[in-house]
């Protein structure tokens, strides 16, 4: 019983999108009329098409005569009941036609989709060309290389520093910060302040914190980081651990590998890009010539 509902769920919906719903029109091919239910003709064209578009397990329920049988039953049941529901009016809903008008859309996108594909895939020489022209998106994942100082303002269960020093309070921890910024300014190297007054663990390597991409330093931290420069020490950034200051020593994004040696699943995922890239500029596009009211 829970195999014919699937199947029977699959042949519903799949009508249902297969159908032209304007005035209750459906598409009916050509050849021979093997059913009328009520006046709905259901085509050997029409037929065979259906069964090629059913998925691979479905269709094998359906072979042979026995298997059209079968299926004719099951198209017979779905349309009696779809048309009980428009006697019913149910096609007038509006919650039925603001779903119609999403399902209608869905399916039209799709198909651009598959137009896209077919009439503006490209060859290997232009998506060599597209891939050369946008290291940006296919090279290694940044890299980050930097130091920080930390001041908490609150008591520390341990102090890292060689100052022993330990901002208790935020009227504290502001004057701590504006005295290391102060020798920060003088000259004094970043790497000897940290290791005299910042009060994380990272204190006795001059806060040294290594190379890393983004993701393992928390959000706040890492944004101030994207907006640097090499060699940049950056104003006080507060995150939930207190506040810090950081200086970016290096970030490197690895250069893509060269476009002859990508495996077949890396040029399809070139592809996937190139495409992502063409929808967009075609977005655009439709964006410049379109009337657009939003209203406020």
């Amino acid at each position: 019983m829970r195999k014919f509902g699937s199947i029977f769920l699959i042949i519903i919906l799949f009508l249902f999108n297969l159908s032209c719903r304007k005035e209750g029109r459906y598409y009916e091919g050509g050849g021979k009329v093997i059913a009328n239910i009520n006046g709905y003709k259901l085509t050997e064209d029409k037929y065979n098409l259906l069964v090629e578009t059913l998925p691979e397990k479905a269709k094998k329920q359906f072979q042979g005569e026995d298997g059209k049988k079968k299926l004719i039953d099951q198209l017979t049941v779905q349309k009696l009941l779809v048309q009980e529901a428009r006697r019913l009016h149910l096609d007038k809903k509006p919650e039925f036609l603001v779903k119609r008008e999403m399902d209608e859309d869905s399916l039209l996108l799709e198909q651009y989709y598959k137009y896209l594909f077919r009439n503006y895939k490209p060859d290997e020489k232009a998506l060599k060309a597209f891939y050369n022209s946008h290291s940006d998106l296919f090279g290694g994942k940044e890299q980050f290389e930097a130091y920080h100082i930390l001041v908490t303002p609150k008591k520390d269960a341990r102090i890292f520093n060689t100052k022993k020093s330990d901002a208790i309070n935020e009227n504290q921890a502001k004057k701590k910060l504006a005295m290391i910024k102060s020798l920060l300014k003088k000259g004094v190297p970043f790497e000897k302040v940290a290791k005299e007054y910042s009060e994380g663990p990272s204190a006795p390597r001059g806060g040294y914190l290594g190379k890393f991409n983004l993701g393992r330093m928390i959000p706040e931290f890492e944004e101030a980081l994207k907006k640097m420069k090499p060699g940049e020490v950056s104003d006080v950034v507060k995150t939930r651990f207190g506040y810090h200051i950081i200086y970016l020593k290096n970030r490197v994004k690895p250069a893509p590998k060269p476009f002859e040696k990508l495996s077949d699943s890396e040029k399809n995922m070139v592809l996937q890009a190139y495409f992502r890239d063409l929808l967009n500029k075609k977005i655009e596009e439709l964006r410049s010539t379109a009337s657009i009211v939003i209203a406020k």
